[in-house]
């Protein structure tokens, strides 16, 4: 009988929403804004409840068109969902690449 190890890099990696995620959800408002498609957003944590929102409008005084919110569901685990002004939720997963790309894909649209 033999045993294997099995090294899983995601595994190991911190759980939670860093710095770096938070630049690049600020970078595509920046690139929105740019072509005056989106021109306001706003940014909401509750750090008891494990709660961050990250809002984009498109103006001030309209209902929000999409939001990016950050949860964590436990001690290792963090939900990405992504919720679109008429639709309800349009996208839930644990790893950010996915909900971020569903994000740009939705942004890029607005061209």
């Amino acid at each position: 009988m033999t045993f294997e190890v099995i090294h899983n890099i995601e595994f190991s990696k911190s759980s939670g929403f860093s710095s770096t995620q938070f630049k690049k959800l600020d970078q595509l408002y920046c690139l929105a804004a740019s072509n005056k498609t989106l021109t306001y957003r706003t940014v909401d944590c509750d750090f008891d409840e494990g709660v961050a929102t990250y809002t984009y409008y498109k103006s001030e005084y309209q209902s929000p068109y999409l939001q990016f919110i950050i949860r964590q569901v436990g001690p290792r685990t963090t939900m990405f969902e992504l919720f679109k002004q008429g639709k309800g939720r349009i996208v839930k997963s644990g790893v950010f690449d996915r909900a971020y790309e569903r994000l740009s894909k939705e942004i890029g649209a607005l061209n």
